[in-house]
């Protein structure tokens, strides 16, 4: 770009050597140079500083690998691939029947333990009426005995020795017998008393299997997870798909922003400032400039960054070559919808500090527009 003002100054001073006649001798030449120098060159430092320029732009896309929750062979793949899909489309299927098996049998061993429950109940309620029925036979027991043993100080005893033996012998045997009744009962209840929140804890441990279950089952079909596209789709029927982080099956691309990222100097750190008006000029757009405003600039150099490891870190040198990364949303114009992610642009941003010398890096970065015509294949 510093060349083309070099030689737009160039093509402006022959032409007024040619308009005016100014005689070329060694006073007018040195002076149209040294005045060239001192022109142009403040000009274009003026120009760089405040209004920077950056050919390392990129229109940027976020991908979201797809992972699924489950393991399992693929039986299904979408075939709408590069086309807008809608959040809960199907992206792939896989064989479900492992996971639909388990849920089955979780089921059915809930109906189990529902019905074991529905047992249990019923044997505490007999054992809580066997209870009463022996403790009513054992009263009735322990009054005859004392009936007996009553008429047995009195001065004339109204009962034989035998009959007060066999009463004696009744009362233990039902003070015995509601003893027992009395345990049955206590088991009864014990049988019931596992409890989760309220409930058996056995059925509440059923019932979360049978919710981690239809989940794995609900998993075995991936959906898009928002509005967005898959490209290079590689899955067929029959691939394994795996629970794995670092295995994606493919990649979704979700619907987002017209945004670029631009790496500016490092020098121009003062003059980036978020809602400044920017402009994009893209290489598969030629002769066409898209404008838009900064919405961030990123408060760390990548290259800057560090990690802890059990090794000593020195200054990475690249910190010094790297530049400040500007993140830009352009404008919505439908041309753009035209573009891939990922392609390469320029940029410029302008500053509200000496505005009118703007003009100059808009000039040139529609020329540097127009100079994407210029190209050769052989």
């Amino acid at each position: 770009m510093d060349l083309l003002i070099i030689l737009s100054y160039v093509a402006l001073s022959y032409g007024v050597f040619k308009l005016f006649r100014i005689p070329i001798n060694k006073w007018t030449v040195p002076t149209a140079v040294l005045g060239g120098i001192f022109i142009v060159g403040a000009l274009i430092l003026g120009m760089n500083y405040n209004h920077p320029y950056t050919y390392r732009a990129q229109k940027i896309a976020v991908s979201v690998p797809i992972v699924p929750q489950v393991s399992g062979v693929i039986v299904e793949v979408t075939d709408k691939t590069n086309v807008l899909l809608h959040k809960g489309d199907v992206l792939f299927r896989l064989d479900d029947t492992r996971y639909r098996a388990r849920l089955n049998k979780l089921q059915a061993d809930l109906a189990s333990a529902q019905a074991d429950v529905r047992t249990r109940q019923a044997t505490l309620n007999e054992s809580s009426a066997n209870v009463q029925r022996v403790y009513a036979e054992y009263e009735r027991t322990r009054q005859d005995y004392q009936r007996y043993a009553k008429g047995a100080v009195m001065a004339v005893n109204p009962f034989s020795e035998q009959d007060i033996s066999h009463a004696r012998q009744q009362y233990q045997a039902q003070s015995a017998a509601l003893q027992a009744a009395k345990a049955q009962h206590q088991q009864a209840q014990e049988r019931l008393s596992g409890h989760y929140n309220g409930e058996d804890a056995r059925i509440a441990s059923l019932k979360s299997q049978i919710a981690e279950a239809t989940y794995n089952l609900e998993q075995t079909t991936i959906r898009a997870p928002s509005e967005g596209y898959v490209t290079q789709v590689l899955a067929r029927p029959g691939t394994t798909a795996v629970r794995l982080p670092f295995k994606p099956v493919m990649i979704f691309i979700p619907q987002q922003k017209r945004q670029v990222v631009a790496v500016f100097r490092q020098n121009s750190i003062l003059r980036l400032t978020q809602g400044d008006k920017a402009e994009v000029v893209f290489n598969g757009l030629p002769g066409k400039i898209y404008g838009g405003s900064v919405t961030r600039v990123l408060p760390v150099v990548p290259d800057g960054s560090y990690q802890a490891s059990g090794v000593m870190q020195g200054l990475n040198v690249g910190a010094q070559q790297e530049g400040v990364y500007v993140m830009i949303d352009l404008d919505p114009v439908p041309a753009l919808d035209k573009l891939p992610d990922g392609v390469t642009a320029q940029a410029a941003v302008y500053t509200e500090h000496f505005e009118h010398l703007s003009i100059m890096r808009k000039v040139l970065l529609r020329m540097t527009s127009w100079l994407h015509y210029l190209y050769l294949d052989h």
